[in-house]
């Protein structure tokens, strides 16, 4: 007793002597202290250590979980209002450690009957017998050859005096699989709670050959299936997998959530798994099944995943998902371990049924509802910052700072790099030569002589928006280590979140929040007792109000990789001193609301107290949807095809395929009935086709041969409706191109049909002089001032030889032929670059129509009418520097000051290449290979010293000599541009950067210069392809509509998918307001390459032509209607 009281004083000066050191140190305001504050094991007794002492290669063959890590549960044991704390050992017993109070924890294990002697890897706490005391549930694992006995899952029964009973045979929950983790939840709303086990295979990690795999030469009880047990309500679980639909295929199973993705009540379940097969997300049907819909609502996940995490970060009432994989944060590092994917293997896989993944973590941001009641995600990891953590393991979403925003806190670390390049090489090396004896020797000697993948855990500060931002080094996560499980609680009852985390080879972590003494964020703690058999009141829903924010809780503890957090329930409120509203939607609907409840307290909340009944709804909505899809889509039955040719065969280092361009789309009464009537661009071997609009405003497709069917094998970039001619018919102009042609083809040649009357059509041969270049735009536009409609027509590339910059023109109407000015009055505009878009508008104010253009590598141009020519004075419309990947261009007066303004669509921030004043995004490009093929060779510029982007597994497919020049992949990593490639050769390279990828908006002044402001951050998820100005909802003020995905890249490259397209609603003070699509209805989330809004007999309507998918169409209803 006298040293347990001698300890307790030690502990109390050293935190006290802290405590003072810290307020002595700087004040709150200056911020210099960490937020964490990691304390020492000889103060807390927190000695636990889990060693994996055997790293040789044959025991890690033997037994592939051997550095999974284990789990970290925190939960009140002895019901004394201090969380105590379990941690998992593999090769050592698992340790129970009670909380004394001010981060003194007694080791109890011994005396509390939890010693193990079993690979323990997850800990669920749970109260299964509900008398009112959590018990222990571990998940067990062991090596593929172990008999079940040694791998059968333990439950601890809580006695009730800091003692427990091994019990998981009486309740037929001794499974002997492999198990990861094990959720508890009410799966069919019988009020008792139910087990998921997660569990992993010990076969092979590599992909199959399909993406759902039972192998049959694998004994049954290690396929490593999941499982669902039923509780059965009489302290028994059975085994429903099959009857509830849960898929029997073999799996690497390491993460689990549980939520409730689509707000209907019931809770879903996803699945995190490592290489095979697909991830699995699981909607409850509310009959007691599940459904595997991951194919339908997931666009892509991670590869490898790892740890998974469920909550809604955006606060915006919908939860999101947070999955992680193992790639590193540095690029040079990235390099050692990524790329070389083949465009025919990514494509096999496809076939085969994987879904698209790619290796780097995945944020899940979950929009809400579509018009079918599904849940729309978009993966946007990439802009959020938070794709690239390392190996990683943990992910745990908590309100760190009490700041009233969920942070992200995600663990990582690996005691060998086997996904490293140098090393697999060297073991495929190693397999050609010499006796088995000496091959094995050596591959002992390669792998011991493997480096480790040691590095900090990461913490993300949420700062309420979609981007976090990287404060793993300010909160104090400085240390570098394999961590794995990972848990919060207050454990002091500060009101602030500690850290708690099960590491590999170094003691356990504990972590104190200082958020109480460095900030006067507030908070509010609840504690939920629910009613028998769910006294943990798991499912129960609560949404929290303060300041005319919300926030909404799913209530579940299993998180946080094989780990369980504390049941209490910590709400952050920032500044504010209460929550105007709480409400608890409980598991068996009934419904409570506390009003006006003071912050900086724990309020406990009983289900015996609540009556009335009410089922959680999501956020409302302050308008109706202004988009309604129309399924009869105005009688259009459309859908986009092409031929199949692969852009990589010819330049394999494209970021893209650039042939993937249409459809176009083009809108004019041609008809001469007052009706729109719509023209969609064809593919090769596709005719264009002409839609008429009928009395009853559907549209026909037009019956008679139009001479486009005789051209079917061009390829249609752009179409445009204009009155060439001045004979009051709107004429149709059709721009060819395509990157599967040759650069001198007259398959590139540009169509003009003119419009005889009534829908007729006839070619004009002469019309157009010879032009063979891959059009992206045309826009009409009287720049001589005569009445007759000019033309610029863009080239966006020169087929086969990207980045080089294409011939555009300057064509001068002279009574219906169109002559090229170009060298005559625009020689800046003979090839300005890869054109993408381009407008006509007087931006300089002197009566005459000026040229706006937009491309790939380019600022925005601004070409001033001087009246005898152009000239290029974008240097002089005060904007920064601004090279980009520009797409769109749309002008119209969004601030209502009588001045054209622009909207500029650029790549968006969430693509796998990221560009900053710090570290410059670039190209190079020339024919290195001396093959006559122009090789891309995408770049970084940091301190002046410019690297390739991609690995030499990546570069070698298009370059495949310099797998000879460099000895290894970590020498390429770390070699400069000007140590890779000959100085002549760079010399005479295409060599460009870009500024910014941010799409923006650029306000007019009046005064012959622009300001540019960014769109709001949800507008930054994918490139923008086209965009409309409209006044959607009525209100006189126009509204923008954009829209864009980028799905045919690179396989190194994620494609850009997050897009649903964006109704931005100006409110008329200069903000432009996203509307998600629960809010607005529009759901554009295909490859989209155009919109446009037509005019019909049953109203206005948005159209959305995709790439290899159908035509949609949105009628516009007036939302305060």
């Amino acid at each position: 007793m006298y040293l347990h009281q001698l300890k307790s004083l030690v502990c109390l000066l050293i935190i006290f002597a802290l405590k003072i050191a810290a307020l002595t140190s700087c004040t709150p305001s200056e911020k210099a202290d960490p937020l964490f504050e990691k304390l020492p094991g000889g103060l807390t007794g927190i000695i636990f250590e889990n060693p994996i002492p055997d790293k040789d290669r044959r025991s890690v063959d033997e037994f592939p979980f051997m550095f999974h890590g284990g789990g970290t549960a925190i939960g009140d044991i002895n019901n004394n209002g201090l969380p105590d704390i379990f941690l998992a050992g593999n090769l050592v017993s698992s340790r129970l450690y009670l909380n004394q109070g001010d981060f003194q924890f007694e080791d109890i294990t011994e005396s509390a009957g939890v010693e193990t002697d079993l690979w323990v890897g997850g800990v669920s706490l749970i109260d299964i017998n509900n008398n009112g005391f959590l018990d222990i549930y571990l998940s067990v694992t062991g090596s593929p050859d172990s008999p079940p006995d040694q791998r059968r899952n333990l439950l601890f029964l809580n006695n009730g005096d800091e003692t427990f009973t091994e019990a998981a045979s009486e309740y037929n929950l001794d499974y002997s699989g492999f198990t990861t983790h094990t959720v508890f939840f009410d799966y069919n709303g019988s009020g008792y709670l139910d087990a998921f086990l997660l569990n992993n295979s010990p076969g092979s990690f590599s992909r199959a050959r399909s993406a759902r795999v039972t192998d049959e030469q694998v004994p049954d009880d290690q396929h490593g299936y999941d499982t669902l047990l039923r509780n059965n309500g009489d302290g028994t679980f059975t085994d429903v997998s099959e009857e509830a639909g849960i898929l029997r295929e073999t799996g690497y199973g390491l993460g689990v959530a549980v939520a409730d993705f689509n707000r209907n009540g019931w809770p879903d379940i996803y699945i995190s798994n490592d290489i095979t097969p697909n991830d699995v997300l699981y909607i409850n049907n509310g009959d007691g099944t599940f459904t595997d819909r991951a194919r339908d609502l997931l666009r892509q996940t991670s590869y490898a995943g790892m740890g998974i995490d469920a909550a809604d970060y955006t606060n915006n009432g919908w939860p999101d998902l947070m999955q992680t994989d193992m790639i590193p944060e540095k690029i040079e590092d990235q390099k050692l371990l990524s790329g070389g994917n083949s465009y025919e293997r990514f494509q096999t896989q496809r076939e085969e049924g994987f879904y698209h993944y790619y290796s780097k973590n995945a944020l899940q941001l979950n929009h809400g509802l579509d018009q079918e009641g599904k849940p729309i995600f978009s993966e946007i990891g990439r802009m959020a910052g938070t794709a690239y953590t390392d190996w990683s393991w943990a992910v745990l979403f908590g309100d760190y700072n009490n700041s009233g925003y969920k942070d992200l806190l995600i663990t990582n670390g690996y005691p060998k790099a086997e996904n490293h390049y140098d090393f697999l090489m060297d073991l495929a090396n190693i397999g050609q030569f010499g006796t088995e004896e000496t091959r094995q020797r050596r591959m002992d000697q390669v792998y011991d002589e493997l480096y480790s993948i040691e590095e900090h855990n990461y913490l993300f500060k949420n700062n309420g928006g979609l981007i976090f931002e990287n404060v793993s080094h300010d909160w104090g996560f400085t240390e570098k280590g394999f961590s794995y499980g990972v848990a919060y609680a207050d454990l002091n009852n500060n009101g602030s979140l500690d850290i708690v985390i099960n590491n590999i080879d170094a003691p356990a972590s504990v972590y104190r929040n200082r958020t109480a003494e460095l900030t006067e964020n507030r908070y509010l703690q609840v504690k939920l007792e629910g009613e028998y058999p769910n006294r943990q009141a798991l499912g129960a829903e609560l949404i929290v109000s303060a300041n005319g924010k919300k926030q909404y809780i799913y209530h579940t503890i299993h998180r946080g990789y094989q780990s369980t957090i504390d049941g209490r329930i910590q709400i952050g409120l920032g500044k504010s001193d209460m929550a105007d509203s709480l409400e608890i939607f409980w598991p068996d609907g009934r419904y409570q609301l506390m009003e006006n409840v003071e912050a900086n307290q724990m309020v406990t909340i009983r289900q015996s107290e609540a009556q009335e009944m009410k089922r959680s709804e999501p956020f409302a909505s302050s308008t109706r949807q202004a988009f309604v899809a129309d399924e009869n889509r105005l009688g259009i039955n459309y859908e986009h095809s092409e031929k199949e040719f692969v852009d990589f065969m010819v330049q394999p280092l494209l970021p893209h395929q650039l042939s993937k361009i249409g459809p176009k789309l083009a809108v004019g009464d041609v008809s001469g009935n007052g009706l729109d009537d719509l023209y969609i661009g064809g593919a090769t071997g596709f005719a264009g086709e002409l839609y008429l609009q009928q009395d009853n405003g559907t549209f026909q497709k037009s019956e008679r041969r139009q001479p486009w069917d005789n051209d079917q094998e061009y390829e249609d970039t752009y179409a445009v409706f204009f009155d060439a001619n001045n004979n009051g018919r709107l004429d149709l102009y059709v721009a060819s191109g395509g990157n599967h042609l040759s650069p001198v083809t007259s398959m590139l040649q540009d169509r003009l049909y003119i419009n005889m009357g009534e829908g007729r059509f006839l070619k004009d041969e002469e019309a157009l002089p010879r032009m063979f270049t891959s059009t992206s735009v045309v826009k009409p536009g009287d720049f001589t001032g005569d009445g007759r409609l000019d033309l610029f027509v863009g080239g966006g590339f020169v087929p086969g030889n990207y980045p080089e910059a294409p011939r555009s023109y300057l064509l001068r109407n002279e009574n219906g032929r169109f002559v090229d000015v170009t060298g005559q009055l625009a020689p800046e505009l003979h090839r300005p670059g890869m054109i993408t878009d381009a407008l006509w508008m007087d931006f300089s104010g002197n009566g005459r129509t000026d040229l706006v253009t937009s491309g790939v590598w380019l600022p925005i141009q601004f070409y001033e009418n001087t009246g005898d020519g152009f000239r290029d004075v974008s240097d002089q419309m005060g904007l920064p520097p601004s090279r980009g990947w520009w797409f769109s261009l749309k002008k119209g007066d969004l601030n209502g000051n009588g001045h054209l303004d622009l909207v500029a669509g650029n790549l968006g921030l969430n693509h796998t290449f990221q560009t900053s004043e710090e570290q410059k995004f670039g190209v190079v490009a020339a024919d290195f290979t001396r093959n006559m093929t122009t090789d891309i060779i995408f770049t970084v510029e940091q301190n002046g010293r410019k690297t390739p982007f991609f690995s030499l597994a990546h570069l070698s497919r298009g370059i495949p000599q310099l797998m000879d020049r460099f000895p290894s992949f970590r020498a390429f990593a770390q070699a400069s541009l000007q140590e890779i490639f000959p100085r002549d050769d760079l010399n005479d390279a295409l060599t460009y950067q870009a500024d910014t990828f941010s799409s923006v908006i650029l306000f007019n002044d009046g005064n012959g210069s622009l300001s540019m402001q960014p769109l709001p951050e949800i507008a930054q998820v994918s490139p923008i392809k086209s965009i409309l100005i409209d006044d959607i909802n009525g209100d006189g003020n126009p509204d923008i509509i954009a829209a864009g995905n980028l799905h045919k890249t690179h396989p190194d490259i994620p494609r850009m998918d997050a897009g649903n397209g964006i109704w931005l609603k100006n409110d008329g003070q200069g903000n432009f307001l996203p509307q998600s699509p629960g809010q607005s209805g529009l759901v554009a989330s295909h490859d989209v390459k155009d919109l446009a809004i037509i005019q019909s007999a049953n109203g206005k309507a948005l159209l959305v032509a995709n790439n290899s998918g159908p035509l949609q169409v949105y009628f516009i209803k007036n939302p305060k209607k």
